[in-house]
Parts: structure tokens; C-alpha cells; sequence
């Protein structure tokens, strides 16, 4: 419904089950299969109500775009019975762009690099690229069309064509960004400090990581339900036995494995852990293994209207047991009401003189009852084991944990003789924590080890 495409989404109403989705162009592409396959599912099973999609999803998009604009949207007061997250290829190759091509810091938000006025120089190189990024849209779209387009002399200039155009680009983004003398930090964001591609791609999947962490918090702080699918993806080896036509249109092997080769293991063994913190996340890479029917469209990663049929079907499927729940729940409170619900359940992990909850993936809660002044006036220490020891800043790699002491004065409270005190958790996996009290420059008064479950 027209009313419905609106932001702020709406709120909830008793007839209707709202399922935000985001992501990139690929998650774009398939709202309207998704919409259908919801709907097909909905009066298959004679479920209550009418599943309303909300396409909060467009070009390029990647973290944090996701998590921002889902914070964004409850910010202004909308409300989501479900979130769906359909990601991973932009993770690394729009990052990779920003990064290489236009020394954007790569987790910058999409367009932040555009905020400041452009000298005449500067106005001049962004119209050129503009025209040549205009024109591979035109050459790939009249691509479709040309009665040679299945002939492999054909698919062999058009990739000339192609890769000479991206080079194009590249140098007149170099020339572009050697124009301004000054690193401008809100032209290019902060300055990274990557020392080579595997360093880049490895803080690129923590960021998808710590993004979809960050939406199933979201997500569970506001009554809704989260659904993380890792998008299919050409490249992924034995994903899908390629039809004659793919390989011509659709592959491009020497840029298409390499970005494969830094990105899908990665993600996978993240989302691995992602599973193992009780998000609802599914890989969907190999979901066209046995079918061999042409899915793909261009040597990207976007699907013609059966690959997007079938990839909106396998998210309908995984997702049946929230579409139950979400049709016949009662209606809560919405929007920024909801903020008002209990925070997510608090996990016991330490039993000592001070009880250590763990609250989500993120926040450790100290408590201790009939608390005296005294007892909270040592210091307390915290150290963070990390699953990779290279996620460590460079400093504490040698000693093989994180050190996150602390004082019960940094955030503590004293409300009727019981002591609170909480310490956020740094966003990499972590293997384990030794947590406990002491004086300084003496013994220790308590401590406690925790050890994920992995």
C-alpha cells in the first residue's frame, strides 16, 4: 500500500505483520519476490493478517547502512514485527572501492565523502566519472539485448570495454583525491590504519558481524524478530553449476575469485559464531547447488526473475516459524514505547562476592547486595580473551588478552545498599574473560573465569 511506503514505518496494527528488509541492490531487487512469497505463504497456511514488506534497502548499501537505518527508523518512531538482513558481497566490494579508489575510510557512511562543496577541478573529475559509471549502465543494459550477446567474441569485448572503463575510473579517482592537499576528515572520514588487503578484509567481516549483532539487540529490545541471510553468490566454489550463459554474462573469474577468496570464508566462519550467539542466520550460498537453470544476470552477484523467485522462497521457508508467531501475537506498544520493555534477559556467569551478569552479546552487569562503601572502593580488572589474537590491539597482542580494568566510580551506583556497575564488551568474538576485584599494588579480593560457549 501506498501508505505503508513511508518513513518512519508505521506503527503496528492488528491486521497487518510488518517485515523491514535491508541491505544492498541484491536485497533491493528481490523485495517485490519476497512480497509475493510472503503473501503465497501467508494464505497457503491461512495465517491472520497480511505481511507488509518495507524495502529499507538500495544500491550499494552495506554496514553500517543497515544498522543505522534501522536505528533510524525506530528513532522516528516506526516498528518492525520482523527485520531481515539479505548481505555479504557489498561488505567487501563497496568497502574495497571507497577505500582503494577515493581513500574513503571504508566503514564511512555511503555518500559522507560527498558532503563538502567541490572546487571547479574537483567538479570537473566527478563529472567525468559520473559519465563513464553512466555509460558501463548503458553498455551493460544494451548488452541484454545485442543479437550477439551469446557469442563468445562478443562477452570477450565487453569485458575489454569493461575493465578498461573501471580503470579509467580508478585513475580519475587517484587524480580526484590527489586534488585535495589536506586530508579532510569529513570528505574521507577517519584515517585507517590497515596494513594490506587480508588486514582490510578481516576488519571488513567483524564490521558485518558486529552490525548483525547490533540488529538482532535491536530487534529483540523492540519485540520484533531477526533474520540474517548471507546472500548466494556466484563465485562461492560448487555454489552452482554455471549455464553456458552465466559464464558468458555473469563471470568474470579473475575479479570475481579474488573477492571471493577475501570475503565468503570469512563471513561464513563468522556467521558461524553468529548462529552459535543465537541469532537466526543463514548462509545461502549454496542454495542453487543443484540447479542449473540460468540465476544470474551480470558478473556481479544479481539474479534475473527466477533466481530472485527462488532466493525469496528459501527466506520464506527459514522463516515460517517467526510468520506464525508474528500473525497470531498480540499487539504490543510501538515505536519508541518500546523502549520502555525489559532489557534482554540477564545470564548469571560469575558467582563470587559480586555476581557477574552477561546482558546480550555486549554488557557485563556487576551486582553486589548489602553493599558497603567499602567493598566497592577496590579497583576491578577485566581482561578479554579474544577466539583471534590478532583482534587484540597491537600493544596487547604480546600478553594474549585485552585489558579492560576499571573502577566501581567510572559508572557505578550505590541505590539502597545495593552496588550496580556495568562494562561494555569489545564487538570481536571473544573466547573467554577473567574478571575480579583487587587493591592495587596487592592481591587479588575475588575473581571469576567465563568461557563462551563456541
Amino acid at each position: 500500500d501506498d501508505e505503508l511506503n513511508v518513513m518512519p514505518p508505521p506503527e503496528q496494527q492488528d491486521h497487518t505483520v510488518l517485515i523491514g528488509l535491508f541491505g544492498g541492490s541484491v536485497s533491493q531487487q528481490v523485495t517485490l519476490y519476497f512480497q509475493r512469497a510472503l503473501s503465497r505463504y501467508f494464505t497457503d497456511n491461512n495465517l491472520e493478517r497480511r505481511p507488509v514488506v518495507l524495502g529499507l534497502n538500495t544500491t550499494a548499501f552495506k554496514e553500517p547502512q543497515q544498522a543505522m537505518i534501522a536505528a533510524n527508523a525506530l528513532l522516528l518512531g516506526g516498528h518492525f514485527d520482523i527485520m531481515v538482513n539479505l548481505d555479504g558481497f557489498n561488505e567487501f566490494y563497496i568497502a574495497r572501492q571507497n577505500f582503494i579508489q577515493m581513500g574513503v575510510f571504508p566503514f564511512f557512511d555511503l555518500g559522507g565523502n560527498w558532503v563538502q562543496g567541490l572546487t571547479a577541478a574537483e567538479t570537473s573529475l566527478v563529472g567525468r566519472i559520473g559519465i563513464l559509471r553512466a555509460e558501463q549502465v548503458r553498455r551493460r543494459r544494451a548488452a541484454y539485448r545485442h543479437p550477439l550477446r551469446y557469442t563468445a567474441v562478443y562477452g570477450i569485448a565487453r569485458r575489454y570495454r569493461r575493465e578498461r572503463a573501471e580503470r579509467r575510473i580508478i585513475r580519475l579517482n587517484h587524480d580526484l583525491a590527489a586534488t585535495r592537499v589536506t586530508y579532510s576528515l569529513e570528505a574521507h572520514g577517519p584515517r585507517s590504519g590497515f596494513q594490506d588487503e587480508q588486514d582490510f578484509s578481516r576488519e571488513a567481516a567483524r564490521v558485518w558481524y558486529r552490525g548483525s549483532l547490533l540488529l538482532a539487540e535491536l530487534a529483540a529490545a523492540t519485540g520484533a524478530e531477526y533474520y540474517h541471510f548471507l546472500q548466494p553468490n556466484q563465485y562461492v566454489p560448487d555454489s552452482k553449476p554455471l549455464s553456458v550463459k552465466e559464464l558468458r554474462n555473469a563471470y568474470s573469474p579473475k575479479s570475481g575469485q579474488e573477492l571471493y577468496g577475501m570475503a565468503y570464508p570469512l563471513l561464513a566462519e563468522l556467521g558461524e559464531r553468529l548462529r552459535r550467539q543465537q541469532v537466526n542466520y543463514f548462509d545461502l550460498t549454496y542454495i542453487f547447488a543443484n540447479e542449473a537453470r540460468t540465476l544470474y544476470r551480470d558478473d556481479c552477484c544479481h539474479f534475473n526473475d527466477r533466481g530472485n523467485e527462488l532466493l525469496a522462497a528459501a527466506m520464506v521457508e527459514r522463516m515460517a516459524p517467526a510468520l506464525h508467531r508474528a500473525s497470531t501475537a498480540a499487539v504490543p506498544p510501538s515505536g519508541l514505547a518500546a523502549a520502555a520493555r525489559p532489557q534482554p534477559e540477564l545470564l548469571l556467569i560469575i558467582d563470587a562476592e559480586w555476581q557477574v551478569y552477561r546482558r546480550g552479546s555486549y554488557w557485563l552487569v556487576y551486582v553486589r547486595e548489602n553493599c558497603a562503601p567499602e567493598e566497592s572502593a577496590p579497583g576491578f580488572f577485566l581482561h578479554i580473551i579474544p577466539v583471534d589474537a590478532t583482534d587484540l590491539p597491537p600493544e596487547r597482542r604480546e600478553y594474549g588478552f585485552d585489558n579492560l580494568d576499571f573502577r566501581f566510580a567510572d559508572a557505578g551506583r550505590l541505590i539502597g545498599g545495593r552496588c550496580t556497575t556495568g562494562r561494555q564488551l569489545p564487538g570481536y568474538p571473544i573466547a573467554s574473560i577473567r574478571t575480579g576485584q583487587y587493591i592495587y599494588g596487592g592481591d587479588k579480593l575475588w575473581e571469576g573465569e567465563y568461557r563462551f560457549v563456541e
